[in-house]
């Protein structure tokens, strides 16, 4: 039985185009922490309700993992926060929300091109991060909506407009196929953005015009000056269904940590890093805003990290290294010094990594992480400082763990103060 609760505080109200829409085809670009895409889970959680009938919803992203990690998880925590049942099926990914099904698929594989082909009743389809699909995906994806019960069917896009020679940019803005619907927000529209994240990515403009331009304006944008070209890793059907782990997968020499320690406006960042020969596979372990020390180490602990495994943390932070290693873990503090951050990126670009398919924020981080620029657009060889935290996770275990150059110091298990040098 589904509890009455009031929604509407929780609803964005700059967001009003998009939960008024009832156009076929809806696609939505924007920029950083617009928050596109808890408004597009919103819609479609509010269509049962306020059309009282059943509703049927696929959700569709490259890889199960991904979606996963993105979509679902906005979803399952929206319907939560509105009282709604959630009731996920994970040997079919359907999950029972009220009187809405919602189907959660990926697009990677044969068996799951036969999937799609298979639906019928589909009265919503969105699709998280277009661009990662090509033409003939969306094509499909479009033959899909028919047949439903709601008095409108809507296909939903949404995406960080970057790059002009995507297909989505050609066909959508350059073609203009079908007279779609577009909408753009940026973090002005997102009234739950704090003053220092807006202040932030707006003072990318005067170092990275094209970068202010995608994440701050919501705008069609090159990204130049990319610093790292990782590809992603993903497991195959059949591991997927076994649920093989990637430890299994890539039989690693070892398993080293990289962390970033966030709170109100950085997110504390913890990487997995699975090492074989010189070659390495990053994972994304704990990713979130908010998190006490406690909280990070009662993450860390359910994670599997234990006194033993090592892993790396910002050097500037001795307090909470200290406060990790009495829990205990075995925390380090990373190697810096100077131009150390540029020492360290250049290492990684000599090594062969990989990111593991569903670490959705490494992903995001790895696509936007770009060389500043000056006013007049010369590079000032250091990263743009924004988006950074789990690429700087990352270097601080690879550079400090395998390059051997990590400072003198010891931290004593007796609760004393540690020794920096």
């Amino acid at each position: 039985m589904i509890e009455h609760f009031d929604i509407m505080p929780f609803l964005n109200p700059n967001h009003g185009e998009l939960f008024r829409s009832t156009d076929f085809e809806l696609t939505v670009r924007g920029g950083a922490n617009a928050g596109k895409t808890y408004s597009i889970a919103d819609k479609i959680l509010m269509q049962p309700i306020i059309q009282d009938v059943p509703l049927k919803a696929l959700i569709v992203r490259k890889t199960l993992p991904r979606l996963r990690t993105s979509t679902l998880e906005v979803i399952e925590k929206r319907a939560k926060l509105f009282k709604l049942p959630f009731e996920l099926n994970q040997a079919n990914w359907v999950a029972h929300i009220g009187n809405l099904k919602m189907q959660f698929l990926s697009l990677n594989n044969k068996e799951d091109y036969d999937k799609i082909r298979s639906l019928t009743d589909i009265d919503f389809i969105w699709c998280n991060e277009i661009p990662e699909l090509n033409e003939t995906d969306y094509e499909l994806l479009r033959t899909r909506i028919r047949g439903g019960k709601s008095s409108f069917c809507q296909f939903i896009t949404d995406f960080n407009p970057i790059g002009k020679g995507t297909w989505v940019f050609k066909r959508f803005f350059e073609r203009n196929v079908g007279n779609v619907r577009k909408l753009r927000y940026t973090i002005l529209d997102n009234p739950w953005a704090s003053k220092a994240e807006v202040e932030r990515l707006k003072d990318t403009k005067d170092h990275n015009p094209n970068f202010y331009k995608v994440y701050f304006e919501g705008e069609w944008g090159e990204l130049e000056g990319l610093i790292f070209d990782w590809d992603i890793v993903c497991k195959t059907r059949e591991q997927e269904v076994a649920k093989t782990s990637w430890e299994k997968i890539i039989n690693p020499d070892e398993i080293f940590y990289g962390g970033d320690f966030g709170y109100s406006v950085d997110p504390a960042a913890l990487i997995r890093i699975y090492r074989k020969a010189d070659e390495f596979w990053v994972e994304q372990v704990i990713y979130e805003k908010k998190l006490t020390n406690i909280q990070l180490g009662e993450r860390m602990g359910k994670a599997g990290l234990d006194d033993k495994v090592p892993n790396y943390w910002d050097c500037a932070e001795p307090k909470s290294i200290q406060e990790l290693y009495d829990y205990p873990f075995n925390a380090k503090p990373c190697e810096k010094g100077p131009d150390s951050i540029r020492a360290g990126i250049d290492y990684l670009k000599e090594q062969k990594i990989h990111i593991l398919d569903g670490s959705e924020d490494i992903i995001n981080e790895h696509k936007s992480y770009i060389w500043d620029e000056d006013k007049d657009g010369n590079s000032l060889n250091i990263p743009i400082k924004f988006n950074n935290h789990a690429m700087d996770a990352i270097r601080y275990g690879i550079y400090t763990h395998c390059k051997g150059a990590q400072p003198a110091f010891g931290i004593p298990k007796t609760g004393t103060s540690a020794i920096w040098a």
